[in-house]
């Protein structure tokens, strides 16, 4: 293929994300939706990565004008691998809004209720560990008092992951009583 030609392609390919993109463009997520190695920078808007896609066939094309073959190869293959990435995104647009509406709504209803789970669930965990670690101390079997160990390290996995939990829904509940304070 001429390298003309693959400039124009690309460019088209990349025109035509433009497009798509427009609507969305500024629309801010939870979290960067791309791995650093794809995109330098971890953004959470799709016309950041759009721009850093126009700057790499910038360079593309500079590094076509100085006929550097290693450099146009390498920018082909990291615009290519971007494309794809950003029309996956944009592919799952219309999911992911459904998800996000699914979820604040039924987020709305029953942040109490999880809370009142998680803390009882909190509360068996707390009590099952002390347990453990009471059961460990009278153990002599070496066999036995390492699996009781590794059952420790996992109730204390989990143990974190509910506190975690719990503090993400004590902030959902703070923030939705300031929203309707303002």
């Amino acid at each position: 293929m001429k390298i003309q030609a693959l400039l124009d392609m690309i460019k088209t390919q990349i025109h035509i994300l433009q497009t798509r993109i427009k609507p969305i463009a500024d629309q801010k997520f939870s979290h960067s939706r791309f791995d650093m190695q794809l995109f330098r920078h971890k953004s959470t808007h799709l016309s950041n990565c759009q721009k850093e896609l126009q700057n790499l066939y910038n360079q593309l094309r500079h590094s076509v004008l100085l006929n550097h073959i290693e450099q146009v190869n390498f920018l082909t293959e990291k615009i290519s691998y971007q494309i794809q990435a950003l029309s996956r995104e944009l592919s799952t647009q219309s999911l992911r809004n459904k998800e996000s509406a699914f979820l604040e709504k039924k987020e709305d209803g029953d942040l109490y209720k999880r809370l009142a789970l998680c803390q009882n669930y909190e509360r068996r965990l707390l009590n099952m560990f002390n347990e453990k670690e009471l059961y460990i101390n009278t153990l002599t079997n070496h066999k036995k008092r390492y699996q009781c160990k590794k059952d420790l390290v996992t109730l204390a996995g989990r143990l974190y992951r509910c506190r975690q939990s719990l503090i993400r829904i004590e902030k959902l509940i703070e923030y939705q009583h300031n929203q309707l304070l303002e």
